[in-house]
């Protein structure tokens, strides 16, 4: 056994040193390789474009000199009406600084520990590439320094490109040699210095300034500018208000005399005296005073025009949020928001009240505060026109925003877009379409969904079990539709939180999600059932034009038919009848017809309230940041914001109904509501019928078979001869039958009679 024992030690060494022989190798090869790959990318870069395009090794490799200029002009904010409502980049919190507003040393120190060849290059330094991948081998696999530019490095702060492969440092090395041809030396390094991450939160020379001396790098000291050069390479590893302070102290003094002995090597420090001075001054200690951050705030919507912008500049640039942040904050634009003023002072007003401002405790005992998120849009463009992001006043700026940022469980509120419109447009239901509703088991007993209170109606019609939230009928609709098919459609619809493969379930159906919903996109699913079955991408703004008035920027908008005209038009009266009879009576506005779904979760966690009118489109959350059981409540309070907002925003406009812009191929039929199909005057007599809306074609052709009549003999009880004395007319009952046989009913409420097939024996 020892020996066995002591024979495996020796393979496992064996094992080990190999291993650790393996990376060593590898790592020379990778180094000799990119070396070669390097020099081939610079002979092609200086060998030309049509190379380099020939080759294809940095494709796309151009950045235009107009997306990296720094302007330094603040950009205005506008509303609808072309009020200001806001100024980026005021003076009171300059995030970029010109390389002329900089000190002299500034710019110098980074060039000297950074890039001491940055004025003779190309942008791509040969001797320090080589000689960066030389140390590399040296120190198997370990270099002091890197190969990167100044130009580089921008190009690399620029970009979204982090990948460590040699594909993104080719485009880097081309970019930063078409930049040296786009730029002057100054406009690089101006840009790089506004752009460079210097710690926590910080971005660019003159936040830095902020953050670590609480002044303007316009002030900064030759040893205070040594400072901020030196940390560039690891800016967290000197931070000098973190923890282990007097370390870091030590680290920072280390780092700072390498800067400025490597700025007197190269001389770049004027005199000797200001050189030992600076160095004095390290060795005791830099004034390190943490300065604090104002921002302007403002408001929910501007915040969110902002953010879409900046989103819009980072996908179409290929740039960082720090680039784009900066190229809106300060290019002097004039940025034109979807901001209906009047709107939007109303609904600031509503969820303003008292009356939603509630606490509740959450299960670790905190204390937390109600809170609520609304979007009112114009469905016919897609534009935004009010939001609430929360309760109580906004200080916060670029804070969480409730009405674009909050994911929250649906609840009902799913069943009108997962389940109603995608099966009414396929076909596959209609308005009138009867569904037992009963205790019902789904997937073989694996799903057995309730619905509330165990409220179950029998027979009903689609349009009654959307006007009373019934669960069953959008499960069963589900299982015909199936989930696939849901998933599709709420995509077109612009959900964006559906995850195909967890959320692909009969649950679904009511809003059983892996991560929920915004309101912003629960507002633009509603909407485009409101625009005739086009969904219109919500935006925040119209247009940013520049100085001269050129528009330099549109919302990349998506616009897709989603479902037909007529189908959205069959949704929209189904969707009115939660008003009429259901969930939502509370909730009429005067002279329009509304369409509404309300939504509760498990729990009373979260309230919905997603409805329309001809005129606009909004849906409203009510609930908590942390699950929180609402209480309180006799009515549902995202529909009582609703409500107030819709009816004072309505205030004025003309009396619209939907019936007005009913297409020519939806047709209205009498149907029974007991069956769904023609109604009789039997139906007629028993009040079961009502007035249906069809996409053509769709329509029923059968007269109803529940509310069928028979003469039946008296004595015999089964159909009356010409024999029989005594007689009497029976109505009968049809069953109603799943001929899918998707779902298997549990129980049945009152046993259908049927009309007697068999003539009288008796009297023949």
């Amino acid at each position: 056994m020892p020996q066995e024992k002591e024979k495996t030690n020796v393979e496992t060494y064996k094992i080990i040193k190999k291993k650790n022989k393996h990376p060593i190798i590898i790592g020379i090869l990778k180094a000799i390789l990119i070396i070669f790959l390097l020099l081939l990318i610079v002979m092609l870069l200086l060998g030309g474009y049509a190379a380099y395009k020939v080759y294809g090794i940095v494709k796309d490799a151009r950045l235009s000199k107009n997306d990296l200029t720094i302007k330094y002009e603040n950009s205005v904010i506008k509303d609808m009406e072309n009020n200001t409502i806001g100024i980026l980049n005021g003076n009171e919190n300059r995030e970029s600084i010109s390389i002329k507003e900089m000190p002299e040393y500034l710019p110098t120190a980074f060039v000297a520990i950074e890039d001491e060849r940055f004025y003779e290059h190309n942008g791509i330094d040969i001797k320090r590439t080589l000689k960066a991948a030389y140390t590399y081998i040296a120190n198997r696999g370990k270099s002091p320094f890197g190969g990167s530019t100044i130009t580089q490095q921008m190009v690399k702060n620029l970009t979204q490109e982090k990948e460590d492969t040699w594909q993104r440092k080719a485009k880097e090395m081309a970019r930063a040699y078409y930049v040296e041809q786009e730029m002057s030396k100054e406009q690089i390094l101006e840009l790089y210095l506004n752009l460079i991450f210097l710690g926590d939160t910080v971005y660019g020379v003159e936040k830095g300034s902020n953050y670590y001396f609480n002044k303007s790098a316009k002030d900064l000291d030759l040893a205070e500018c040594a400072f901020l050069a030196g940390i560039n390479h690891s800016p967290n590893s000197y931070n000098p208000f973190g923890e282990n302070k007097e370390e870091t102290l030590e680290l920072i003094k280390k780092r700072t005399k390498v800067v400025l002995n490597k700025m007197n090597e190269l001389g770049k420090i004027k005199t000797e005296e200001e050189y030992l001075q600076a160095l004095k001054e390290v060795e005791e200690g830099l004034n390190f005073n943490q300065g604090a951050f104002p921002q302007t705030v403002f408001s929910y919507h501007t915040d969110a025009a902002i953010n879409q912008i900046v989103a819009q500049l980072q996908k179409e640039h290929d740039w960082t949020y720090e680039q784009a942040k900066l190229y809106l904050s300060s290019g002097g634009f004039t940025i034109y928001t979807t901001l209906n003023p009047r709107v939007q002072a109303i609904i600031d007003e509503e969820v303003s009240k008292e009356k939603y401002k509630q606490t509740a405790i959450d299960k670790k005992g905190n204390i937390q505060q109600s809170q609520a998120a609304m979007v009112l849009l114009d469905h016919t463009t897609g534009y935004v026109l009010g939001i609430a992001g929360g309760i109580g006043e906004k200080n916060t700026a670029f804070g969480f925003n409730r009405a674009t940022d909050a994911v929250r469980q649906t609840g009902s509120a799913m069943k009108p877009i997962a389940a109603l419109a995608p099966a009414i447009d396929k076909g596959i239901i209609t308005a009138a379409t009867v569904f037992d509703d009963n205790p019902t088991s789904f997937d073989n007993g694996k799903f057995e969904p309730k619905n509330l209170g165990y409220k179950y109606m029998g027979l009903i019609t689609t349009r009654k079990a959307i006007a009373n939230s019934q669960n069953i009928p959008m499960v069963k609709t589900m299982c015909l539709l199936t989930p696939t098919e849901s998933i599709k459609f709420l995509k077109d619809l612009g959900i964006t939180t559906i995850d195909e493969e967890k959320d692909n379930g009969l649950s679904l159906a009511l809003g059983g999600l892996t991560w929920g919903v915004s309101p912003l996109e629960m507002a633009g699913a509603y909407a485009t059932i409101a625009n005739g079955g086009i969904y219109q991408q919500p935006t925040f703004y119209s247009k940013v034009v520049d100085e001269s008035g050129n528009i330099v920027l549109r919302p990349d908008q998506k616009q897709k038919r989603v479902m037909s005209e007529e189908a959205a038009y069959v949704v929209k009266e189904i969707l009115t009848e939660p008003v009429k009879s259901g969930t939502a009576t509370t909730c009429k506005v005067e002279g329009m017809s509304v369409a509404a779904k309300t939504g509760t979760t498990n729990n009373d966690y979260d309230r919905w309230f997603c409805a329309f009118t001809p005129y606009y489109t909004a849906t409203v959350w009510y609930g908590y940041d942390d699950s929180c059981t609402i209480t309180g409540w006799s009515l549902n309070p995202a529909g009582q914001i609703w409500t107030s907002v819709m009816r004072s925003v309505h205030e004025g406009l003309d009396a619209k109904t939907f019936e007005q812009t009913k297409p020519e191929n939806v047709v209205e039929v009498e149907i029974c509501e007991k069956s769904g199909f023609l109604a009789t005057s039997t139906c007629r007599k028993y009040k079961t019928t009502r007035k249906e809306y069809f996409v053509k074609g769709t329509e029923p052709i059968q007269t109803c078979p529940y509310h069928s009549t028979a003469k039946v003999c008296i004595s015999s009880g089964l159909l009356a001869t010409d024999k029989c004395p005594k007689t009497k007319r029976v109505y009968a009952r049809g069953e109603y039958i799943n001929k899918d046989n998707l779902w298997k009913t549990k129980s049945s409420y009152g046993s259908p009679k049927n009309v007697p097939l068999q003539k009288c024996t008796i009297h023949n």
